[in-house]
């Protein structure tokens, strides 16, 4: 059974999509913080990727991993400062979309550039806006659709498609910035 879908309807609020955004350097912690406090605050800065209560965006193992493979500096003395929470936020929203080893080049190549708080604070912007473009896309193809029932399902099917093209090109770039930046060396 078909309903009319009402124009006026607010995209957001019918697909129950949570505004959200990534934190800039100057509203991270100032005092450095041991290694369960960061995964709590982790889960709190990223909660609006977690699908159900059990999934685990951050864990200490994670932590111990991005560390080892040199994405992030070491903590000290087993406290992490900002620093650490602003790559953390990084690689934690790349990885949804990322393998880790394109991560560790792109955030390499940009922090060379520049500092890692101009880092966040550009990928803090860049993801605010990038977000805000997918919701105005969602809602100009949402409208095309005449029921509810294709509303859900033909949507959901756009954001995957696009989703996937979105990522293809993205590991597409980052396998050129290897590239180019091996013959650099």
């Amino acid at each position: 059974m078909s309903k009319k879908i009402n124009e006026e309807k607010n995209f957001e609020g019918y697909f129950k999509i949570v505004k959200h955004k990534l934190p800039y350097w100057e509203e991270l912690p100032e005092i450095d913080l041991y290694m369960d406090q960061v995964v709590a605050l982790m889960e709190k800065y990223l909660s609006f990727h977690k699908l159900d209560e059990d999934t685990k965006l951050i864990t200490n193992s994670m932590i111990n991993n991005y560390v080892k493979l040199g994405i992030m500096p070491p903590p000290v003395k087993k406290k992490y400062s900002r620093e650490h929470i602003a790559y953390l936020i990084i690689i934690c929203t790349l990885k949804q979309a990322l393998p880790i080893s394109d991560i560790k080049n792109l955030i390499e190549l940009r922090v060379k550039r520049t500092s890692i708080a101009e880092t966040l604070n550009f990928f803090s912007d860049l993801y605010d806006s990038v977000f805000n473009t997918v919701i105005a896309i969602g809602k100009k193809f949402s409208k095309r659709n005449e029921s509810d029932e294709d509303l859900f399902s033909d949507t959901a099917i756009f954001m995957a498609i696009g989703s996937s093209g979105s990522k293809y090109i993205a590991t597409q770039i980052a396998e050129l910035n290897k590239k180019e930046d091996s013959k650099g060396d």
